[in-house]
């Protein structure tokens, strides 16, 4: 059953104790285990502290919110002030401990305690911080035997021709998508929440994903296509595709996907995205096949450690990937504030995407911007997203990029910009001159539109293990690494 609880307190120093039991509480009405408990208690209770001591100035008393919902196993811990953003540095400055394992925030490694941790900024009105955490934390290789995960051979003998079904996911197949995902990708699929089949249960019934299934004629899953609704724009992302290779040939794949856009374009949405990895061109090609066209390079999206069977065992440097987006509706015209120096690009990318756009006069951004930062731990990854523009976003990019590569390790971050703002062009000029460079266009990721992507990498890419398919993405991975060594001088 769902729960959303909330405790108000004030910024004396007084109410940890208060803070303390009513985390225990709450979360002792959940399945976690003490020691899980124990951990995000001291997790909130360090956030809580930092809050109290940074937050508002000496002699002011200020609100402290602390936030736990759970629904579908997935459970939400908030910590939120309306004091001064500038104040997280100084926290974790204060808090930090040299030799904690990472990532780590307050001193205290995130490690095994969180599945995400995002900062929300707020502006003027203060920040929060929300950490998440699975309940389900039982992977598929805990529930069935080893040998239905093995590896699926590609020299297998075909199954009889027979009659298949596309459909929806059913309550109870979950275990089966993560043996189908598991057998086809092993542990090295980016998104972690396919090998867990309680979280896969959970985000279907939330309808944060959609999953769709080939079924044979014995009733057993042979293929996998999802639809993930992750970003706040009206898209989704179409991946954790698989089939049985004793059931490939019969065009399994594209019926699952054509049954998922049917009912992406039924829920209203505009547009699919897929990130195609360039470790090879094979999904690269799936993509260009189906009629999507490339609008971003995701340097660096992946960690090195990420493992492709029948590829490469370790990669050479982080993993690229290649952003594909396919229109449910026809484009609607648009009118876009980009840097001078990439309006030629950014006019190619909109050109291959067949949507009409102009370029307006950029001005000074004014008032006060809103951040919204996420951490991925295992990626070693973050990205930063500017919803509004203000006077004030460069600064709290800046601060934010430094948090997450002293404090949290990301190797890699990504920043978001509204590209119908017309502050857009001088907030992105200026973060080129801290390293940020361009990566590309993210077409309505946000509820207010298309967003300008950029990326900062803590060690630069080669551009021989990054495999293109076609000539553009070629092209547009040899911008994207271009504005890495560019923008990389002004460091120097």
């Amino acid at each position: 059953m769902p729960m959303k609880l909330e405790l108000q307190v004030n910024n004396d120093p007084r109410v940890l104790s208060t803070v303390r039991a009513f985390a225990a509480e709450v979360l002792r009405q959940t399945t976690l285990a003490p020691p899980e408990i124990d951990q995000l208690v001291e997790l909130v209770s360090r956030s809580a502290r930092a809050a109290i001591d940074q937050a508002y100035p000496a002699g002011e008393e200020g609100l402290i919110k602390i936030g736990i919902a759970s629904s579908h196993g997935k459970l939400v811990l908030t910590v939120r002030d309306y004091g001064m953003p500038q104040d997280i540095e100084a926290s974790e400055q204060q808090l930090h401990e040299p030799d904690c394992p990472n990532p780590r925030l307050f001193g205290m490694s995130c490690q095994g305690i969180a599945d995400e941790v995002h900062w929300l900024g707020y502006g003027p009105e203060g920040k929060a911080l929300q950490i998440v955490k699975w309940l389900h934390h039982s992977p598929v290789t805990d529930q069935v035997p080893e040998h239905a995960l093995a590896t699926f051979r590609d020299d297998v003998p075909l199954a009889p021709v027979q009659p298949y079904t596309i459909r929806r996911m059913a309550a109870g197949e979950e275990v089966q998508v993560a043996q189908l995902i598991y057998r086809a990708y092993g542990g090295t699929y980016l998104n972690r929440d396919v090998y867990y089949p309680e979280r896969i249960a959970a985000h279907n019934a939330r309808g944060t994903v959609l999953s769709f299934v080939a079924q044979g004629q014995d009733g057993r899953l042979v293929g996998h296509y999802a639809l993930e609704r992750n970003q706040d724009g009206p898209v989704a992302e179409g991946g954790q595709a698989v089939v049985d290779p004793a059931h490939r040939g019969r065009n399994l794949l594209i019926q699952m996907k054509s049954a998922a856009v049917e009912t992406a374009r039924q829920l209203g949405l505009v547009g699919l995205y897929a990130d195609a990895v360039a470790v090879h061109t094979m999904t690269q090609k799936s993509n260009v096949d189906h009629g999507a066209h490339l609008t971003c390079v995701n340097l660096g999206m992946g960690p090195r450690s990420v493992h492709f069977l029948r590829i490469s065992e370790e990669q050479l440097q982080r993993v690229t990937c290649l952003l594909y987006f396919l229109w449910f509706q026809p484009p609607a015209p648009r009118s876009v504030y980009v840097p001078a120096r990439h309006r030629a690009v950014v006019e190619t990318i909109y050109s291959k995407l067949q949507c009409p756009v102009t370029f307006g006069a950029e001005q000074l951004p004014a008032g006060h911007g809103t951040l919204t930062v996420k951490i991925d731990p295992g990626a070693a990854r973050a990205s930063v997203r500017a919803d509004v523009l203000g006077k004030d976003t460069v600064l709290a990019v800046r601060h934010a990029k430094r948090e997450l590569i002293e404090h949290s390790h990301a190797e890699a971050v990504f920043v978001e910009l509204p590209l119908q703002d017309p502050g857009t062009p001088q907030v992105a000029a200026v973060l080129e001159e801290d390293g940020f460079a361009f990566a590309g266009v993210a077409p309505h990721f946000s509820s207010r539109g298309d967003l300008l992507r950029l990326v900062y990498l803590t060690d630069p890419l080669v551009r021989a293990p990054i495999k293109t398919y076609e000539d553009f993405a070629g092209w547009l991975v040899d911008y994207a690494l271009a504005e890495q060594t560019r923008v990389g001088k002004s460091l120097e």
